[in-house]
């Protein structure tokens, strides 16, 4: 027996099939003229034709009149006392006297959120009209439609998005789908760099499967574009049910749910479709891999050749020819997963411009000793000595406090052997002399190079606070030569108290 189109109305025990007639429309402002049921105007025509047969006159016709009246009157009394009890999932939400009108609302909500939706929706509750005998029943359509709108889920059929054979998220058409891959591979097809895009693919396994939804769970291609892409979580779905459309009417009874076999969509059948409140789908993203070539310049360092010359000091050096870098290009194959680098292959190398080789001149030669034996102090006016801070064999030298910028002097006429940078000292200096060594540690500037002839005096340096220093000073120490005449290592040569060169 086919149900679809009719309403069940479940009465004393008894299940009576009725069909309900066309939905019908009406202009703005009028309302809907009701048929008397067909059963009163029956017993009318038939009460009209005995009385004529009868031929009856006068008073007994008034008084027979009168008593069909009354007994007519009394039946529809009784008969007002008969209402439909509305259920929605087996709760009561209210009672109506018309279960015509009850169908003609919910199939006017369901046709106006299809046009909404764009998709032809359909209920999702059990909706059940019990005829009960109920006297003095308050009778209020309006609030049992109320309730009808705010518990009715309006399924549609759709396409759920499978990845890796795990629901994602529910669309429109196929279609959608071509629209959602698409746009996910444009998306990496930009390159990088300049680079040459070779292939772009999804890792993950996308497919459709057919499904029943609530009509809000259904994404916009562009909205699933931005989910996928976004890794943005969302709230599961009300509904969902993977297969073909399970319910044939709006309006449904219990009995011919118990027939069909169908299951209600608030199973574990819907339920086991996801975990946690969130749409399981391989992480809730998916992996795009690129392959691409890039073109690289790169420079090819230039080797150094050198020349001694015994004319030039051994901390002196020139360059007779500059070096020059040259130039290769490098391709590289890169591999890349949602934009990382996760592979890269060289495989081509192409020279552009060879380099030139470097000439340095280097001198081996002693440098001469050019002390005068005796030194100045080294800060411009005067400085402090830090408390403390003085000569010991755990400080070889001593700390002369100053302003930033106060200028540094050499202690005696010599040899820059070395100016750069150390870790713990900072900017320094090493200056030979001959006999002895002068070290000035945490300079702000070096203002003499490795190579360069200073006189006793000169600015050489500026006050700063580089490297393990606490302030702006400068730590001074002598050292006396070990007769190498060279500086190999730092504690080569003995340090001595600079005091005692400064005390009469």
């Amino acid at each position: 027996m086919q149900f679809e189109d009719t309403v069940f109305i479940v009465a004393t025990g008894r299940i009576i099939l009725m069909r309900p007639g066309p939905v019908r429309f009406v202009e703005a402002g009028k309302k809907p003229r009701i048929k008397k049921p067909a059963g009163i105007k029956h017993f009318l025509s038939i009460t009209v034709l005995w009385f004529r047969a009868k031929k009856m006159r006068g008073y007994y016709f008034l008084a027979t009149a009168s008593l069909a009246v009354l007994i007519f009157a009394g039946i529809q009394s009784h008969m007002s006392n008969y209402v439909y009890v509305v259920l929605i999932n087996d709760q009561e939400v209210g009672l109506v006297y018309d279960a015509d009108e009850i169908e003609k609302f919910i199939f006017e909500l369901t046709d106006r959120c299809g046009d909404l939706y764009g998709m032809s929706t359909r209920p999702g509750e059990s909706i059940v009209l019990v005829r009960e005998f109920r006297p003095g029943s308050d009778i209020k359509p309006d609030q049992v439609q109320a309730a009808i709108r705010q518990k009715l889920t309006l399924l549609t059929d759709a396409y759920m998005i499978n990845v890796n054979g795990s629901p994602f998220v529910p669309v429109k058409s196929k279609e959608d789908l071509s629209f959602v891959i698409d746009s996910i591979k444009g998306n990496y097809m930009h390159g990088n760099g300049g680079a040459t895009l070779l292939d772009v693919f999804i890792v993950e396994d996308i497919e459709l499967e057919k499904c029943t939804v609530d009509a809000e769970d259904v994404l916009k291609a562009e909205e699933v574009v931005t989910l996928l892409l976004g890794n943005t979580e969302r709230g599961k779905p009300r509904t969902a049910y993977l297969s073909e459309p399970w319910i044939s009417s709006s309006l449904v009874s219990y009995h011919s749910f118990s027939e069909n076999g169908t299951i209600p969509f608030s199973s574990m059948a819907a339920e086991e479709l996801f975990q946690d409140d969130k749409i399981v789908a391989a992480n809730n993203a998916i992996s795009v891999v690129t392959v691409e070539e890039i073109s690289v310049i790169q420079d090819i360092p230039f080797s150094v050749e050198y020349i001694y010359d015994d004319e030039m000091w051994v901390v002196q050096e020139e360059i007779i020819i500059a070096g020059k870098e040259g130039k290769k290009e490098l391709v590289y194959r890169i591999t890349r997963e949602n934009g990382v680098e996760i592979n890269r292959i060289k495989i081509r190398e192409t020279i552009i411009e060879q380099p030139l080789t470097q000439v340095k001149a280097c001198g081996t030669s002693n440098v001469p000793s050019m002390g005068t034996g005796t030194f100045t102090w080294p800060v411009e006016n005067g400085g402090e000595i830090s408390p403390g801070r003085g000569f010991s064999s755990f400080h070889t030298g001593i700390d002369i406090a100053a302003p930033y910028g106060t200028h540094i002097l050499a202690a005696d006429t010599g040899v820059v052997w070395f100016s750069g940078v150390g870790r713990s000292q900072g900017n320094y200096l090493i200056l030979f002399h001959g006999l002895y060594w002068t070290l000035y540690l945490h300079n702000s500037y070096n203002l003499v190079s490795e190579g360069d002839t200073v006189t006793k005096g000169d600015v050489i340096a500026k006050i700063g606070s580089t490297g393990n220093s606490t302030g702006p000073h400068l730590h001074f120490e002598v050292r006396i030569d070990d007769g190498s005449r060279e500086w190999l290592q730092y504690y080569q040569h003995t340090p001595v108290d600079p005091l005692k060169f400064f005390h009469p």
